[in-house]
């Protein structure tokens, strides 16, 4: 039994030598050549390798990034008193959607101003042509809406589009060096009717639209089938509503 004991301490003994021994060696190769380790032969081997980039963020989070002039109403009074106003006119807007706020250019390019989204009343861009966007606030909805929805067409039943912002997070696995680095910025658009003061989810089914314009629905599908309509356009789309609202 002492010689097995013995036999052992000496086989642990000569482990731990030799693992001193390579890690001094490996630690001076790496000292010496870098990242790259000696073979036998002194060619260089690929051991170590340098660390992969981290990704990026691809897509920015603006409805628009492009600078568009347009009018700002208030739901409440600014300015010192005596020029307390609720309007905001003529400035160079875009529209954050991650942090829903309006982002606003003042005459110094490099200043640039934020409207919280839940002080504004509703805006406007005004090129190329006008477009107006609604606080989602102001509206009924099973979905509980933040931020502003865009009106398409309006009347006694409007149609608004709201624009969500998705995050989608990297998915890279290291072990398989499959998937994306990348966190992607991705926008995706939902229609709304508006009846009332509520929101009413709409997708682009002819059913789901003659539904949504049940009193009319046959002069309406007589129109789609005339003028060869595509829901799935947003012009032809806000064509169909447009018509509907002017029977």
């Amino acid at each position: 039994m002492k010689i097995i004991n013995t036999l052992f301490l000496s086989f642990v003994f000569s482990l731990t030598s030799i693992a001193q021994q390579m890690t001094a060696t490996t630690r001076d190769a790496i000292n010496r050549e870098g990242l790259a380790v000696m073979s036998a032969n002194n060619t260089s081997l690929a051991f170590f390798d340098i660390k992969g980039s981290k990704g990026s963020v691809v897509g920015d989070s603006y409805l628009d990034s492009t600078w568009t002039l347009g009018n700002v109403k208030l739901f409440q009074k600014i300015g010192a008193p005596g020029r307390e106003g609720d309007s905001i006119a003529n400035v160079p807007l875009r529209l954050d959607l991650y942090t829903n706020e309006l982002e606003l250019k003042a005459n110094d390019a490099k200043d640039i101003r934020a409207v919280k989204g839940n002080q504004i009343r509703f805006f406007t861009l005004e090129s190329p042509q006008r477009r107006i966007f609604l606080n989602a606030r102001s509206f009924r909805s099973e979905d509980n809406l933040q931020g502003f929805v865009e009106l398409v067409a309006g009347g006694r039943i409007s149609l608004v589009e709201f624009t969500k912002l998705n995050i989608i997070k990297p998915n890279f696995n290291e072990a398989l060096s499959v998937g994306s680095k990348d966190t992607k910025l991705v926008k995706t658009s939902q229609y709304y009717v508006v009846k009332g003061n509520t929101l009413f989810p709409l997708t682009t089914s002819k059913k789901k639209v003659l539904d949504a314009l049940a009193d009319r629905a046959d002069d309406v599908e007589k129109f789609i089938k005339t003028n060869s309509l595509n829901l799935k356009s947003r012009t032809d789309l806000a064509k169909v509503f447009e018509y509907y609202n002017n029977l």
